[in-house]
């Protein structure tokens, strides 16, 4: 049969013994704390996780209907550029490269002045029946009607131009039109394609614009050659 143990009355003992008590306890924690941080953490994952479902879940006709009218918002932004302003812009381009090879002629026109001026110095030099100078004077006249070649070729580009300038002006009635009917009726309106589509259905914009290429080429191909009489020759100045 075993003796009780006697109490512990020592107060010195008594510390040592708590203190071990929280040593033991301070040991155990630190070795089973990480296990029941990701139990405790997993719990709250979980809890989090059931929150934000169930917050999507009562959510999702309202996120429906935010995605829906944001689309809506969009596509209207898209239906209201101005596709006036890109055919403005292509009008504008034209007009700088035809207005270039108006430059073109224009020197074309001061070498030939040159030219005709040495040939007068000839005509006044030998007369009118020496052989340099006719050979150089009917030169000066092909040159010359050379030039009103192309000056007669560039004032059909820039009527064909002008025809379509004002197919541009009639095309921004057109959208102005679709834009009032399509606010009328609270919808998003035409579409860029669609516009263009009813342009080239209400206009004679394509042929217009078929004409003015085919007189850019006619213009460009007799500006090809340089004539040899004034290759050499210096422009006024």
């Amino acid at each position: 049969m075993k003796t009780p143990k006697a109490p512990i009355n020592d107060p010195r003992a008594k510390r040592w013994g708590l203190a071990a008590k929280v040593v033991l306890l301070l040991t155990a924690c630190f070795f089973i704390a990480p296990y029941v941080w990701v139990a405790v953490g997993g719990l709250l994952g979980l809890i989090v996780a059931l929150v934000i479902v169930g917050a999507a879940w009562f959510s999702r006709q309202w996120v429906y209907a935010v995605a829906a009218n944001a689309r809506l918002k969009l596509i209207k932004a898209e239906a209201s550029k101005n596709p006036v302003e890109t055919l403005q812009e292509d009008l504008r381009s034209k007009m700088v490269a035809l207005d270039d090879r108006r430059t073109n002629i224009e020197k074309l026109n001061g070498q030939i002045r040159t030219f005709a001026d040495r040939v007068d110095e000839i005509k006044e030099k030998y007369g009118v029946k020496d052989g340099g100078y006719i050979k150089l004077n009917a030169d000066l006249l092909d040159l010359r009607r050379v030039y009103a070649n192309r000056c007669e070729k560039w004032k059909g580009a820039k009527m064909q131009l002008d025809r379509f300038s004002e197919e541009i002006d009639r095309a921004g009635m057109i959208w102005d039109a679709a834009c009032a009917a399509a606010a009328a009726r609270e919808t998003s309106g035409l579409t860029e394609d669609e516009f263009f589509s009813k342009l080239r259905t209400e206009t004679a914009f394509d042929s217009i614009q078929t004409s003015y290429n085919e007189a850019l080429a006619s213009l460009d191909t007799a500006m090809l050659d340089t004539p040899d009489a004034v290759a050499a020759a210096p422009a006024t100045a």
